[in-house]
């Protein structure tokens, strides 16, 4: 039997700053995070919020990374590094 196992807070706001690298509209985001609109939307706020993305309104609504974003997941690498190494 496999085990499950589910993504801490950190993890899901590094997989959806990834999916952000480039320009992206909501559904694509959607589907590449994996996660529902709601939990999406509330990621997105979070991560606005901390400056971590800026949203662009050109030919359609999108989101992309700030320099402070690419250092966020930078951090969350190592540390995914460091919890392996320990094991």
């Amino acid at each position: 039997m496999m085990k499950v196992v589910r993504r801490d807070t950190l993890k899901i706001i590094s997989d959806i700053l990834e999916n952000m690298r480039e320009p992206r509209r909501l559904t694509h985001l959607l589907y590449a995070s994996n996660l529902s609109y709601t939990q999406l939307i509330k990621y997105i706020k979070i991560v606005k919020e901390m400056g971590l993305v800026t949203e662009h309104k050109g030919p359609f609504l999108s989101y992309i990374v700030t320099p402070d974003g690419e250092f966020f997941i930078q951090m969350v690498r190592k540390r995914e590094v460091i919890k392996l190494e320990s094991r």
